[in-house]
This record gives structure tokens, sequence and C-alpha cells, in this order.
């Protein structure tokens, strides 16, 4: 019952455009993602739709000779432009990665894992809620969204077991076993290594 609240009042803010205004954005200078959510705001702030801002920025972002965010970070943005635009549109409404990526993910569980890939870039330092928003929306299992955060670039050892929602205690992730190592897969060919007693 708590949650459902929460939900329908942050979307009760995010209709109004209540939780924008006057609001801090989101992250730090640091992260790709604050520097393209406060050029999106600030064309908003100058007479810009939102939709207009968001396809501008976000189209100007991924040429060639744009400097506001890494090559790597455009690579992402460029692979699923549709998806990065739907990222800011909800940004600048609810100005929360958590609510974010578990909304574009309640919407698009087929794209959990090019979510996951795009907040991560984004926010690297903030890659946890990207884990929990993805977590909460509750169609991946939070070890998959734990790997598929550490794939897309996250330091393994911010990223921990337990959801905002609850559950295990936390423990951060520290490796990840590549497949075909460790007992019982042989390192190449699979199969178990220990010799046979019989």
């Amino acid at each position: 019952m708590f949650k459902q609240l929460v939900i329908l009042i942050l979307t009760t803010f995010a209709i109004n455009g209540i939780a924008q205004e006057g609001a801090a954005i989101f992250g730090d200078e640091s992260q790709a993602g604050h520097r393209l959510h406060a050029q999106i705001a600030e064309s908003v702030d100058n007479g810009a739709s939102v939709e207009a801002a968001v396809d501008d920025t976000l189209e100007n972002s991924v040429k060639k000779e744009a400097t506001v965010i890494s090559a790597d970070a455009k690579s992402v943005v460029a692979f699923d432009i549709d998806l990065a635009k739907a990222f800011y549109t909800e940004m600048l409404s609810v100005n929360s990665l958590i609510e974010v990526t578990k909304i574009l993910t309640e919407i698009s569980p087929e794209k959990a894992v090019q979510i996951i890939t795009l907040g991560v870039a984004m926010y690297p330092d903030y890659a946890q809620e990207v884990v929990d928003g993805v977590s909460l929306a509750g169609v991946m299992s939070l070890e998959d969204v734990s790997l598929a955060a550490i794939q897309a670039g996250a330091d393994p050892s911010s990223i921990l077991t337990a959801t905002a929602a609850g559950g295990a205690a936390a423990s951060p992730i520290v490796a990840v076993v590549p497949l075909g190592t460790g007992i019982g897969a042989g390192g190449a060919g699979g199969g178990d290594t220990t010799a046979s007693t019989n």
C-alpha cells in the first residue's frame, strides 16, 4: 500500500510538473546524465517544449564534435535514441533515477538490459539506483540486474545484493566468474574436473 501511495504521489507531481520546478537536477556535474539533463532543463526554461528540448539535446550530444558526453556514452545513447529520449523525458518529470528506470522497465520489460546500460552509462556513480529501479520493476532477478549493471560498466564494489525494497543482507558483489571456469566446468569443454571414485 505504501509503495502504491508513493508512486501515486510521484506520478501526481510529474503530471503537474512540480517535481522538476525548483528542484536540483539529479546527480552531479561529473555525470554525463546530469550534464544532459541540465541542458534539456535550460532549453525548456528558455521556452522550448519538452519534446523539442529532449530531441535537440540528445541529437546534438551524439554528434562527433560534441563534448558533453564521452564516446562510450554517445554510443549508448545513439544505440536506441528513442529509449534515451523517453529516459530524459521521464527524468525531466520525476528527477529520480530509481523511478525513471523502474517506470521505463515496467513500460518496456524487453528493454530492461538497455535501460540498465543507459542508466549506468549516464550516471555511473549512481549505478545502485539503476539496479534498484529495475529490480523494483520485477522483470529480472536481482542477480541478473546486478550483472547487467556490471557489464555496462558499474563498479562491482558499488552494487549491493539487496534492493531498495528490502531483502537479504546487503553485500557487495566483488567478482564475476566468467562462464567456463571453476569446478565442474573444466575450463573449456565443460564437464566435471574431479576424478571418478568408481
